[in-house]
């Protein structure tokens, strides 16, 4: 009798065990339904009717579909931005709109508004050479398909910003997170991590970009309705200021950004090294695709100073500086890029001119956010990309290199 009532009592508990197990697989499921119902409902049908004001909270392939820029929810033939929170479009166009996205506020509508193509940017804040060039695109563009999306077809042609103002020190960052993970940061950690982290089209990433853009959305309102929508300049902890030659006036302004003046020339060329690999990443995923890399300099590198010290502001500190300093690490970022963009035999065209021509009469930064482009300077370098794409000249898009690399 004991061994039988043992062996009812391990029935028991064994059939309780299963129904357990029963059900927890049971919720899963439901769950997993319902996760995906919501994606399907969120990227397929609410989307497309959103507000535009949300856009720039949801991840990068949802972002693609819902920007304003384009005919229609699908790109067709379209012009794609790469790059940073340039290439996102941050200033003080888009604070004057208030933070919202349903109207002009940066490049890609200029470029719109001249060529007639759908302009789609895949830039976000905060990213360096490998997040801008390899990151996004492949997040967009993923080789595996990402079925609650509908299918994007590859762009017409590519643009990448390369902003001297802080990529230098976002690609060091990425350098470190290869270092930790590989314990070297050569070019094969670099090719190694970009294929392996960024670049991967696996079903968990296309599956948690619901849960990803529920996060930013939440951050977002808290910021908007809540904290409220602030522009933070990196000049605002520098005590120092600059005199900058408008004209025929002396502008004030704060510290500015510029060509990483308080880094060693090695680090710099490191941190270039992964604009480099990106590039090369970003050719053999797309070997037909005309790209061309526009240099952008830093608010610094744009003005004349009435003072051969500049004031200069960055992530990781700031202040005095001198002006000859500045100048040399521009010309050598700016030659670095050229350079490698022949290598990796994309275009190359640099914007100094256009903008330091412009700010020759006006100021086409700030005055709140001076990190960043006003309407002013998103004007000149939209038209200056729109007549890429049109397609300029063949001597005039010969001066424009030659130019860049004196």
């Amino acid at each position: 009798m004991p061994s039988l009532r043992k062996a009812y009592t391990v029935k028991r508990l064994f059939d309780a065990a299963r129904s357990a197990f029963a059900n927890t697989l049971l919720v899963l499921a439901s769950l997993l339904s319902c996760y995906v119902a919501m994606e399907y409902a969120v990227f397929r049908l609410f989307l497309p009717s959103a507000p535009l004001d949300i856009h720039s909270r949801v991840p990068e392939l949802a972002d693609v579909l819902t920007q304003a820029t384009k005919s229609a929810y699908l790109p067709k033939d379209y012009v794609a931005i790469l790059g940073d929170s340039y290439a996102e479009g941050l200033g003080d166009w888009l604070t004057q709109n208030g933070g919202k996205r349903n109207g002009p506020f940066h490049s890609a509508y200029v470029i719109r508004q001249l060529t007639g193509r759908d302009v789609v940017s895949f830039g976000v804040r905060g990213a360096g050479s490998a997040e801008g060039i390899v990151l996004r695109p492949a997040g967009a563009l993923p080789t595996s398909p990402c079925s609650i999306f509908p299918a994007i077809e590859p762009p017409r042609q590519m643009f990448i910003y390369f902003y001297e103002g802080n990529d230098i020190e976002d690609n060091l960052r990425f350098l470190d997170k290869v270092r930790a993970r590989y314990g070297a940061s050569d070019d094969g950690a670099i090719d190694r991590y970009l294929a392996e982290d960024y670049a991967d089209s696996s079903l968990l990433r296309c599956h948690g970009q619901l849960a990803d853009m529920t996060f930013k959305l939440a951050e977002f309102l808290s910021q908007y309705y809540i904290t409220g929508f602030s522009v933070t300049h990196c000049g605002t902890w520098v005590s120092t200021r600059n005199a900058l030659r408008v004209g025929k006036a002396v502008v004030e302004a704060p510290a500015l950004e510029g060509p990483a003046p308080h880094l060693a020339d090695d680090s710099i060329m490191a941190a270039m090294n992964v604009f480099a690999r990106s590039l090369k990443w970003l050719r053999r995923r797309f070997p037909a695709m005309p790209v061309t890399v526009v240099y952008v300099p830093s608010p610094l590198s744009v003005y004349r100073h009435a003072a051969e010290t500049v004031a200069f502001c960055s992530p990781t500190g700031g202040g005095p500086m001198g002006a000859d300093i500045a100048a040399r690490h521009h010309l050598m970022m700016r030659d670095a890029a050229a350079r490698m963009s022949a290598a990796a035999q994309v275009d190359f065209v640099d914007a100094t001119p256009a903008l330091r021509a412009a700010g020759e009469t006006r100021v086409i930064h700030g005055p709140e956010d001076w990190d960043h482009l006003n309407k002013g300077g998103y004007e000149v370098l939209g038209k200056l990309v729109a007549a890429r794409v049109l397609g300029e000249p063949e001597d005039v898009r010969l001066q424009t290199i030659g130019a860049a690399r004196k």
